[in-house]
């Protein structure tokens, strides 16, 4: 479904498709036979639908107190694919979630963006207030309460797994959780689009893994603990961080009936659309429908283990996913109901089946869950506990602040907020818009002209909140190193800290929806960057600059690809062109160092990098890695190793960064030591070739065979580079294994190019004639 339709739920006369038959433990309630999700959305439109003869007038502040906690986050799913909200088949699990619990058709987000979305669901603030407002910049403050921090304080075992490195721990949310599960690998490199997610099939497999284990210590997934981090030394010889599967506490330290808060991600809906398996024709709802299955799994496995009926579950969305609508095709730019309008499911013991139409939030989870348990709520909260309105109060209008602040924090583009009131939605833009969504949903017409005394109480309303202008005051900056800029760009993020907008006005031609062709060029360039097709991004790239000369993350990005395309001159160039016109800030006088390092002048490199490479400044952390690459190169190995310590301690687990220490330490003749910080490196990171290319240089003296075990997976992740290629070819052949050595032998004469490596293919071909 896609453009307008997509916009349009389907009402109760909707020729909804039967569901296939509900397993016992979803009947466990009034819900005999049949599809409890059909019914569900076949009731008549009111407050408080539902089985009136078994009713939530009994919830109270503790109802459920001591009950277990599972949060379920679904990444970009749009409510309207949920069967529960009208969207056919394709979420059967979510559909009987809905079934036994509350469902909330008037659910919104804050921001459709993966991470203040779920600063948000996890600490009730909205983003004018907890200050995390796009992906990578910031996280949330360190003395702001979450809800695994509160219940933690409340006795709570606390454990979080996550699917994408925009979660990572480094953002702040794994305050509070015992084990915060955030291992996602990726290939990393300046400019690569790799692989920084994981499904949700190995999602949840850790989170059961880890409720059934009973105790505070981990299942059988080797879970990463959130306050357990490598503490690297600035010495030759780095400390070895705790195994990664050792557990906190034993299950002997703490009782068995601990109650346990266990937060799910599943990123799976997210683009790209590639489910690991077929389930529906369209490649998103195929991973709506995925992500769903595996969270059916998990349920079963809590049913089994008889711990259905002591859980509260909270299923909802962090945002939605345009699909065409309003000429998007993801989220992020622009601020409509398909990506802000959401599912939000409350389900639980004593919690009986209703539809409510009361306003919602996403941060409104937060003290919904600590009322139910009884436990006190936080000094400072924007959202409001759902339980009147679970009892079948109409909940009262309210209004819900949101915002779409990344164009405008990372392109110099105007400030998109808003307000959602009494069934109306305000914009706020140079070209304001004005919805009702009760009578158009698909907000395909403006009202701005014919409302406007409305639009200016909305207006006079929202600028209640914080303005943009002081939009990151909130919060505090994250180590953003190599490896975490490039795992965000793996997921389509722009990741850049420097907050571009300085102006005072915007005109319509700051309008994010004057800008729309601009985006798709840009997001089209990035992904053909991630396709390593450098010469077409670049043209977009370059294209984009001459229309909008202030967009300065497209300087940044085009810098790169010039740098990885290996015309490190051209990115020379084009950034001290910019800085010439007052295009600058410490992000890109790092990459001009960069640029400055692959063409060779380290001189030069070092001279600008020294200045900015403090962890304060935006792109200072990824300033001191790439400097510490500078004073290796000049043999100055205790200053360079002091930037790498200085980065590991921030961004504990940057294998990139653990790779450059294991390359240092090999130049200053210390192979041991080297070979600890690859193993560093590649625990951090498995997929990263460097690493296992620089863990078997170091063991080869020492332990050949696991020498040229790691050489084998650098080259099974790295299979063009004739280097390594050569290297274990020779290393084979020299300790008289020949049968192992000739396939790598043959492949090199093959494949290597002769250009290069002409004088090598001689010499080999000559070993197996």
């Amino acid at each position: 479904m896609r453009g307008s339709e997509a916009n349009s739920p389907r009402g109760p006369e909707g020729n909804l498709p039967s569901c296939p038959p509900c397993p016992r433990w979803w009947r466990a309630r009034s819900w005999r036979r049949g599809c409890a999700a059909a019914l569900i959305v076949t009731l008549p439109i009111g407050c408080g639908r539902g089985d009136r003869s078994r009713s939530n007038e009994q919830l109270r502040s503790g109802a459920l107190a001591r009950s277990n906690v599972l949060l379920i986050t679904i990444d970009t799913l749009r409510a309207d694919r949920v069967g529960a909200y009208g969207g056919g088949t394709l979420t059967p699990t979510l559909d009987r979630l809905a079934a036994r619990g509350v469902r909330f058709t008037r659910a919104h987000a804050h921001v459709p963006l993966t991470l203040p979305a779920h600063t948000s669901i996890l600490t009730g603030l909205v983003p004018a207030t907890h200050g995390v407002h796009n992906n990578g910049a910031s996280g949330v403050a360190a003395d702001v309460p979450t809800l695994a921090s509160i219940l933690r304080d409340a006795g709570y075992r606390t454990g979080a797994f996550v699917g994408a490195f925009v979660l990572d721990a480094r953002f702040g949310l794994s305050r509070g959780f015992d084990v915060y599960d955030d291992r996602v690998g990726s290939e990393t490199g300046p400019v690569t689009f790799a692989f920084a997610e994981r499904t949700a099939d190995r999602v949840t497999q850790l989170a059961g893994d880890w409720i059934l284990a009973g105790g505070w210590g981990l299942g059988a997934g080797g879970s990463e603990h959130a306050n357990r981090r490598p503490d690297p030394s600035t010495s030759s010889s780095p400390q070895q961080p705790a195994p990664s599967n050792q557990p906190l506490a034993t299950s002997s330290q703490q009782p068995a009936t601990t109650p346990w808060f266990c937060w799910i991600h599943l990123f799976d809906p997210h683009a790209p659309y590639r489910a690991p398996e077929q389930r529906a024709a369209d490649p998103y709802d195929n991973e709506v429908a995925f992500a769903d299955a595996q969270l059916g799994r998990l349920i079963e496995r809590l049913r089994t283990a008889g711990l259905l009926e002591s859980t509260l579950i909270v299923a909802l969305a962090d945002h939605g996913e345009s699909l065409g609508d309003h000429g998007e095709s993801t989220h992020g730019l622009f601020a409509y109901d398909s990506t802000l309008r959401i599912p939000l499911i409350v389900a639980g013991p004593s919690i009986h089946p209703m539809t409510s139409d009361a306003a919602a939030a996403q941060s409104d989870v937060l003290p919904t869950v600590l009322n139910l348990l009884g436990i006190a709520m936080p000094a400072r909260l924007d959202g409001r506990s759902l339980v009147p309105a679970m009892r079948g109060g109409a909940g009262g209008e309210r209004l819900l602040y949101f915002e779409a602040l990344d164009a405008y924090l990372t392109r110099s583009w105007a400030p998109l907020t808003g307000v959602v009131a009494d069934g109306w939605k305000y914009i706020d833009l140079p070209e304001p818009e004005l919805y009702d969504l009760v009578n158009d949903p698909g907000e395909l017409h403006n009202r701005i002209d014919h409302e406007r005394q409305r639009a200016e109480v909305l207006r006079k309303r929202l600028s209640e909140w914080p303005p943009a202008a002081s939009a990151l005051a909130a919060a505090r900056p994250a180590p953003i190193d190599p490896d975490a800029a490039a795992r965000l760009r793996a997921l389509g993020y722009t990741a850049t800290q420097a907050t571009t907008s300085s102006r005072k006005q915007y005109t319509s031609a700051d309008d994010p929806k004057r800008l729309l062709d601009l985006d798709r060029r840009y997001e089209r360039a990035l992904a053909l960057t991630g396709d390593r097709r450098y010469a077409e991004a670049a043209a977009l790239l370059q294209q984009v600059i001459a229309e909008r000369p202030d967009f300065t993350v497209a300087y940044l990005n085009l810098a790169s690809v010039f740098i990885a395309g290996g015309d490190p001159r051209r990115a020379i160039t084009l950034l001290e062109d910019a800085a010439k016109r007052g295009v600058t800030n410490s992000e890109l006088q790092g990459r001009l160092g960069a640029a400055y390092l692959a063409a060779g002048d380290s001189r030069r490199a070092a001279a600008l990098l020294e200045p900015i490479a403090h962890a304060n400044m935006p792109g200072g952390v990824e300033a001191e890695n790439t400097l510490g690459i500078v004073f290796t190169a000049q043999r100055r190995f205790d200053r360079a190793r002091h930037l790498f310590g200085d980065v590991l301690a921030r961004a504990p687990r940057a294998a990139t960064t653990w790779s450059n220490l294991g390359l240092l330490e090999l130049a200053d003749g210390k192979p041991a030591d080297a070979a600890r910080a690859f193993e560093h490196a590649v625990d951090a990171d498995p997929q990263l070739a460097q690493a296992w290319q620089g863990l078997g240089a170091a063991r080869l003296r020492s332990n050949l065979s696991g020498a040229i075990d790691a050489w084998r997976r650098a080259l099974e992740l790295d299979p063009r580079n004739y280097d390594l290629l050569f290297n274990l070819a020779a290393t084979l052949h020299d300790q008289q294994r020949i049968g192992e050595a000739r396939p790598y032998i043959e492949r090199f004469v093959r494949e290597a190019p002769p250009e290069r490596y002409a004088r090598d293919i001689a010499t080999l071909r000559g070993w197996i004639r």
